[in-house]
Order: structure tokens, then sequence, then C-alpha cells
């Protein structure tokens, strides 16, 4: 569904969930729309009192978050269960592969492991078409890896490669009704 600045509120509440706490510029980064389009989103939660803003950073209220649990529900209702749970055991070596992969900093399999997760994700996008988004916030932290800046190999608080991959994997999880261990 459309929101301020033209931002799918499903897309922009989660994003906010996930990350905690985000400012506009990072949000508007994230789900790929313009610094206008993200503040205009960013405001109108807070004017919906879905969100919270403290210190140019919002988290989501108890308003925020049923509203959130009630879209996700909604969501998952179009989901084909027995798909998506064939996407996450697809997804879980790759998840193993990855975890040992950025604690050895090893930057060079990176590609490689993008490569093939890209089928996954390609199939996981099929099924929750909002998650899409992913697939672009992947290529530009791998691409950014290969230029030698390898803070987006695994830094917290920008859309590093790790990042995306923790924030995907939780949608996966949550998609398939699962929790993560």
């Amino acid at each position: 569904m459309a929101f301020a600045g033209n931002v799918d509120e499903l897309a922009l509440l989660q994003s906010v969930r996930l990350k905690g706490q985000v400012g506009s510029s990072v949000l508007a980064e994230h789900l790929g729309v313009s610094a206008a389009s993200g503040q205009a989103a960013y405001d109108a939660l807070i004017a919906q009192g879905k969100a919270l803003e403290s210190e140019g950073t919002i988290s989501l209220t108890e308003k925020g978050l049923t509203e959130l649990n009630d879209q996700l529900d909604a969501e998952r209702v179009s989901i084909d269960e027995d798909s998506i749970l064939d996407v996450l055991e697809a997804f879980l070596p790759l998840d193993e592969e990855f975890s040992a992969l950025v604690a050895r900093a090893d930057a060079d399999s990176l590609a490689d492991l993008d490569r093939r997760a890209s089928n996954v994700f390609d199939d996981l996008s099929a099924f929750v078409p909002r998650l899409s988004r992913y697939q672009d916030l992947f290529s530009s932290a791998l691409t950014k890896v290969q230029a030698g800046e390898l803070k987006w190999m695994s830094e917290t608080g920008i859309d590093s490669y790790a990042t995306v991959w923790v924030e995907i994997r939780q949608e996966l999880c949550e998609a398939a009704g699962k929790t993560q261990n």
C-alpha cells in the first residue's frame, strides 16, 4: 500500500523494525526512494503515532508494531507455504556458508556466494515481491566490497552485505513462519 512519499508502508514499517532506530536518509537509501520521499515517510510515521523520534532517528511505537504485524499477517496469507519452505531450505546452507565467510572476512568468496544466493533470492522475491529491493542492496554492497571498501562487507549501521543478509534471513524466516535460532 502506498504511503507518504509514495513508499510502501509495509516495507517502511518492516525496515524501521529491523533496523531498530533509523534516520530518514538511511530509510530512503534502504527503500530505494529519494531523500524527500524518505523524509515524508519518516514524518508521516511520527504524525500518525506509528513511530517515535529521538535524536534524529525513529523507532516503532506499539501502534506501529501492531500495524506492521497486521500487514505481515495479511501478506503471509498470500504466500504459498510449501514453496516458501523450499526457499528457506535452499537458503539455510548458504546462510551457514555466509556466516563462516564473514567470520573470515573472505571478500574474495563473497561474489561466488552472491551469485549462488541470487537464485534463492529470485525465488523469494517471486513469493514476496516487496523483498526484491534486497537484491539491489546486495549488489550495491558487493560492488563496494569489490572496489576495496571492506566496511561494506560487515559493518553495522549501513546496508553492508552482512546487514542486508541478516535482514533477508529474518524476512525469509518470518515469511516461512519460522523463528530464528
